[in-house]
């Protein structure tokens, strides 16, 4: 039976920091399970064989989501919890990848796997 991926399964991704805010232990614990709950499902989407373009995407996305958990990670672990530009700037290389990936899937309906 095929699976299918849509915008929907995006949503619990989101990571629920913006510009300015303090980067907390809260922060880091949705933004860990935001990359857990991407990364298997795009580890079971490039199993599956996705076109070229879709397997891009998702590579990109899941490293940018990769890059803000490790940001956000080195910035609680130093006890500090303000690091504007170092977590924005890996924020915007996220937001850009799901832009991406969300685009290509509103323009799909779904992607079946």
């Amino acid at each position: 039976m095929a699976k299918n991926l849509t915008i929907k399964d995006l949503q619990p991704m989101a990571l629920g920091y913006e510009e300015g805010q303090d980067v907390t232990p809260e922060v880091l614990k949705r933004a860990e399970r935001a990359y857990q709950y991407f990364h298997n499902k795009y580890l079971e989407l490039v199993a599956s064989g996705v076109d070229k373009e879709l397997r891009d995407l998702l590579i990109f996305h899941d490293a940018s989501l990769e890059d803000f958990v490790g940001r956000v990670r080195q910035v609680v672990k130093s006890g500090y919890y303000y690091d504007s530009m170092g977590v924005f700037s890996v924020y915007l290389e996220y937001n850009d990848t799901y832009a991406e990936l969300r685009d290509y899937l509103n323009s799909r309906g779904s992607i079946d796997f």
